[in-house]
């Protein structure tokens, strides 16, 4: 059956022009100027709609190469729209709605991690992790793994803190509840570190990205993922507590509230 895209909404309104982008992709012309418009139409500043999820399987024949286009720039979009499946629906839908593209995209997003030398540099190999773990259907972490700013609650004094990752040394500063978004460069101090966790003592799937990462000689993500996993100091009450599992209850939380 033809999927009638005019049905279908995208960032922009009508999806009717899905298809044309399709074949613009394959022509050697026109393929930079469609690749831009069908990013912004499917996956725009990080949002999704219905039609994304409804061009997995076309962006799964371009990344296998059945059909013409850029397989890495198909491979990826496909990834980042997964990573936000959450936005739409319950998880797990991509995998019962398209099982078999979602199993070849998690192939090739798998020869992507594994290969040597990799084709970019440690944010690109944390993209492709949380890509992988968006096709496993793995929640929280699909999109949670990168140097970024991460919200939490004090377990002990539900004080509201930010893990800082993308700072070095990485670290643990108050912060603003209220504060819907901080203006770069105007951030509190850091406060505490974090004491990362010996790779030995990894959960099982923090195990398996590290084992990934020193794989593809990646250190300095394999490091990043020890501080991710690890432990924090409460600047206010003193109390230790693991960054993992705060980063992932107040996930829940705003997945409850949403």
């Amino acid at each position: 059956m033809t999927l009638d895209w005019s049905r279908l909404r995208h960032a922009y309104g009508s999806a009717s022009d899905l298809p044309r982008l399709f074949d613009e992709i394959g022509d050697s012309e026109l393929a930079d100027v469609a690749w831009e418009e069908l990013w912004a139409s499917l996956y725009h500043q990080g949002s999704v709609y219905e039609a994304s999820f409804a061009a997995l399987p076309a962006l799964t024949e371009i990344a296998t190469g059945r059909k013409p286009g850029a397989r890495r720039q198909a491979l990826s979009l496909a990834g980042r729209i997964v990573v936000e499946e959450q936005r739409l629906h319950e998880p797990g839908y991509v995998q019962a709605r398209y099982p078999a593209a979602i199993n070849e995209l998690h192939q090739l997003t798998q020869n992507q991690t594994m290969a040597r030398p990799f084709e970019g540099d440690e944010d690109d190999f944390l993209y492709w992790l949380e890509h992988l773990l968006a096709f496993e259907g793995v929640p929280v972490w699909r999109r949670r793994l990168r140097r970024e700013e991460h919200p939490v609650v004090c377990p002990s004094c539900a004080l509201s803190l930010e893990i800082d990752l993308s700072h070095k040394p990485p670290g643990t500063r108050l912060r603003d509840p209220n504060a819907g978004f901080r203006v770069v460069g105007r951030e509190g101090p850091i406060l505490t570190g974090i004491r990362p966790a010996a790779p030995a003592d990894l959960p099982p799937l923090a195990s398996r990205l590290h084992g990934a990462a020193v794989g593809a000689e990646q250190s300095a993500v394999a490091e990043h993922l020890t501080h991710l996993f690890g432990c924090t100091t409460c600047p206010d009450c003193a109390s230790d507590f693991s960054v993992p599992d705060q980063v992932a209850a107040f996930e829940a939380q705003q997945s409850l509230s949403a």
